[in-house]
Protein backbone atom coordinates (compact mmCIF):
# COMPACT_ATOMS: atom_id res chain seq x y z
CA UNK A 1 0.00 0.00 0.00
CA UNK A 2 1.32 3.26 -1.02
CA UNK A 3 -0.32 5.20 1.49
CA UNK A 4 -2.04 4.56 4.90
CA UNK A 5 -5.92 4.63 4.43
CA UNK A 6 -6.46 6.30 7.94
CA UNK A 7 -5.11 9.38 6.53
CA UNK A 8 -6.82 12.46 7.69
CA UNK A 9 -8.07 14.37 5.18
CA UNK A 10 -10.86 16.34 5.23
CA UNK A 11 -13.49 15.55 2.51
CA UNK A 12 -15.21 18.04 0.97
CA UNK A 13 -15.44 20.21 -2.15
CA UNK A 14 -13.98 23.24 -3.33
CA UNK A 15 -17.03 25.86 -4.36
CA UNK A 16 -18.02 26.72 -8.24
CA UNK A 17 -16.77 30.25 -7.31
CA UNK A 18 -13.77 29.09 -6.07
CA UNK A 19 -12.75 26.93 -8.77
CA UNK A 20 -13.46 29.77 -11.40
CA UNK A 21 -11.34 32.00 -8.98
CA UNK A 22 -8.46 29.79 -9.52
CA UNK A 23 -8.69 29.11 -13.47
CA UNK A 24 -8.45 33.03 -13.91
CA UNK A 25 -5.59 32.77 -10.82
CA UNK A 26 -3.47 29.95 -12.84
CA UNK A 27 -4.46 31.04 -16.39
CA UNK A 28 -4.55 35.21 -16.95
CA UNK A 29 -2.95 35.45 -13.79
CA UNK A 30 0.11 33.36 -15.05
CA UNK A 31 1.73 37.03 -16.81
CA UNK A 32 3.85 39.30 -14.92
CA UNK A 33 1.91 42.05 -15.51
CA UNK A 34 -0.89 40.92 -14.24
CA UNK A 35 -1.86 40.64 -10.52
CA UNK A 36 -4.93 38.61 -9.77
CA UNK A 37 -6.68 40.42 -6.54
CA UNK A 38 -8.53 38.18 -4.14
CA UNK A 39 -12.12 36.99 -4.22
CA UNK A 40 -14.18 38.74 -2.97
CA UNK A 41 -18.07 37.79 -1.67
CA UNK A 42 -20.59 40.74 -2.23
CA UNK A 43 -24.10 40.37 -1.02
CA UNK A 44 -26.52 38.46 -3.09
CA UNK A 45 -24.12 35.57 -4.36
CA UNK A 46 -22.25 37.52 -6.50
CA UNK A 47 -18.45 37.17 -6.34
CA UNK A 48 -16.25 39.02 -8.11
CA UNK A 49 -12.38 39.61 -8.51
CA UNK A 50 -10.12 42.27 -9.45
CA UNK A 51 -7.32 42.02 -12.37
CA UNK A 52 -4.86 44.81 -11.65
CA UNK A 53 -2.59 44.94 -15.45
CA UNK A 54 0.41 47.04 -15.91
CA UNK A 55 -0.46 48.71 -19.26
CA UNK A 56 -3.62 50.50 -20.57
CA UNK A 57 -3.56 48.73 -23.97
CA UNK A 58 -2.76 45.05 -22.61
CA UNK A 59 -5.88 46.09 -19.74
CA UNK A 60 -8.28 46.85 -22.21
CA UNK A 61 -7.50 44.07 -24.53
CA UNK A 62 -8.02 41.46 -21.44
CA UNK A 63 -11.29 42.84 -20.47
CA UNK A 64 -12.69 42.89 -24.02
CA UNK A 65 -11.58 39.15 -24.72
CA UNK A 66 -12.76 38.02 -21.12
CA UNK A 67 -15.96 36.84 -19.82
CA UNK A 68 -16.66 39.65 -17.32
CA UNK A 69 -19.84 38.14 -16.07
CA UNK A 70 -21.02 34.25 -15.44
CA UNK A 71 -23.22 32.79 -13.97
CA UNK A 72 -22.27 29.73 -11.91
CA UNK A 73 -25.73 27.99 -10.81
CA UNK A 74 -27.46 30.29 -8.71
CA UNK A 75 -24.20 32.72 -7.69
CA UNK A 76 -23.07 35.55 -9.79
CA UNK A 77 -19.01 35.95 -10.86
CA UNK A 78 -17.70 38.96 -12.08
CA UNK A 79 -14.42 39.90 -13.03
CA UNK A 80 -13.11 43.80 -12.81
CA UNK A 81 -10.05 44.69 -14.60
CA UNK A 82 -8.14 47.94 -13.58
CA UNK A 83 -5.32 49.51 -14.47
CA UNK A 84 -2.00 48.69 -12.01
CA UNK A 85 -0.77 52.34 -12.40
CA UNK A 86 -3.85 54.43 -12.06
CA UNK A 87 -6.44 52.01 -10.28
CA UNK A 88 -9.11 53.10 -12.63
CA UNK A 89 -11.49 50.43 -14.06
CA UNK A 90 -11.08 49.59 -17.49
CA UNK A 91 -14.29 49.09 -19.93
CA UNK A 92 -14.07 46.19 -22.72
CA UNK A 93 -13.76 47.62 -26.43
CA UNK A 94 -17.69 47.49 -27.46
CA UNK A 95 -17.28 47.64 -31.45
CA UNK A 96 -17.34 45.48 -34.39
CA UNK A 97 -13.53 43.72 -35.09
CA UNK A 98 -12.24 41.68 -38.12
CA UNK A 99 -10.83 38.73 -37.43
CA UNK A 100 -7.07 39.91 -37.77
CA UNK A 101 -7.94 42.91 -35.15
CA UNK A 102 -8.65 40.13 -32.48
CA UNK A 103 -5.62 38.48 -33.45
CA UNK A 104 -3.74 41.82 -32.36
CA UNK A 105 -6.41 41.74 -29.35
CA UNK A 106 -4.85 38.03 -28.59
CA UNK A 107 -1.41 39.13 -28.98
CA UNK A 108 -1.76 43.00 -26.61
CA UNK A 109 -3.33 40.88 -24.01
CA UNK A 110 -1.13 38.09 -23.87
CA UNK A 111 1.79 38.58 -25.06
CA UNK A 112 4.15 38.44 -21.49
CA UNK A 113 1.72 35.72 -20.27
CA UNK A 114 3.74 32.56 -19.98
CA UNK A 115 1.33 30.11 -21.17
CA UNK A 116 0.82 31.87 -24.56
CA UNK A 117 2.44 31.23 -27.81
CA UNK A 118 0.47 33.25 -30.66
CA UNK A 119 -2.94 33.63 -32.43
CA UNK A 120 -3.61 33.59 -35.86
CA UNK A 121 -6.51 33.62 -38.27
CA UNK A 122 -7.35 30.83 -40.34
CA UNK A 123 -10.77 30.90 -43.05
CA UNK A 124 -12.03 27.69 -43.71
CA UNK A 125 -15.15 26.29 -45.27
CA UNK A 126 -16.11 29.95 -45.94
CA UNK A 127 -15.52 30.76 -42.13
CA UNK A 128 -12.90 32.62 -40.66
CA UNK A 129 -11.81 31.78 -37.07
CA UNK A 130 -9.52 32.78 -34.37
CA UNK A 131 -7.15 30.31 -32.58
CA UNK A 132 -5.68 31.83 -29.62
CA UNK A 133 -2.59 28.73 -29.58
CA UNK A 134 -1.26 27.86 -25.65
CA UNK A 135 1.49 26.14 -25.11
CA UNK A 136 1.63 22.55 -24.10
CA UNK A 137 1.47 22.92 -20.62
CA UNK A 138 -1.15 21.22 -17.48
CA UNK A 139 -2.76 23.89 -15.17
CA UNK A 140 -2.75 22.46 -11.57
CA UNK A 141 -4.36 23.83 -8.81
CA UNK A 142 -5.79 22.08 -5.34
CA UNK A 143 -9.60 22.14 -5.79
CA UNK A 144 -10.99 19.13 -3.06
CA UNK A 145 -11.57 17.13 -6.58
CA UNK A 146 -12.29 14.06 -5.31
CA UNK A 147 -12.25 12.73 -9.21
CA UNK A 148 -8.11 13.19 -8.76
CA UNK A 149 -5.90 11.12 -5.83
CA UNK A 150 -3.97 14.42 -4.73
CA UNK A 151 -7.95 16.47 -4.72
CA UNK A 152 -6.04 18.57 -7.65
CA UNK A 153 -8.22 20.63 -10.87
CA UNK A 154 -5.70 19.51 -13.69
CA UNK A 155 -6.57 20.86 -17.41
CA UNK A 156 -4.43 21.18 -20.77
CA UNK A 157 -3.67 25.49 -20.74
CA UNK A 158 -5.88 25.67 -23.52
CA UNK A 159 -9.20 24.61 -22.08
CA UNK A 160 -8.92 26.90 -19.12
CA UNK A 161 -8.43 29.83 -20.84
CA UNK A 162 -11.43 29.07 -22.52
CA UNK A 163 -13.57 28.53 -19.41
CA UNK A 164 -12.54 32.37 -18.55
CA UNK A 165 -12.49 33.99 -22.20
CA UNK A 166 -15.08 34.61 -25.00
CA UNK A 167 -16.17 31.85 -26.95
CA UNK A 168 -16.63 34.73 -29.85
CA UNK A 169 -16.22 37.87 -30.67
CA UNK A 170 -17.93 40.17 -33.27
CA UNK A 171 -19.40 36.82 -34.46
CA UNK A 172 -15.61 35.36 -34.91
CA UNK A 173 -15.86 32.13 -32.92
CA UNK A 174 -12.68 31.49 -31.15
CA UNK A 175 -10.93 27.95 -31.01
CA UNK A 176 -8.65 27.77 -28.13
CA UNK A 177 -5.43 25.60 -29.44
CA UNK A 178 -2.46 23.89 -27.66
CA UNK A 179 0.75 24.71 -29.57
CA UNK A 180 2.58 21.83 -31.32
CA UNK A 181 5.16 19.67 -29.32
CA UNK A 182 8.60 19.66 -30.93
Amino acid sequence: MAESSKSNRRVGLSPPEVTYYNEIKYSIGQDPLVRVGPLQQQPGGIYSVTLSVKGQSKAVALATLMVLRKRIGNLQFQVNVANAVTGKAVRPLVRKFAPEQIVKLYTIAFRTNKLFSFAAARALFGSTFVYPVFKVSVVQFFNDDLSDYYSNYNNVAAFVFRDVLRSSVSGTPIQFSTANQK
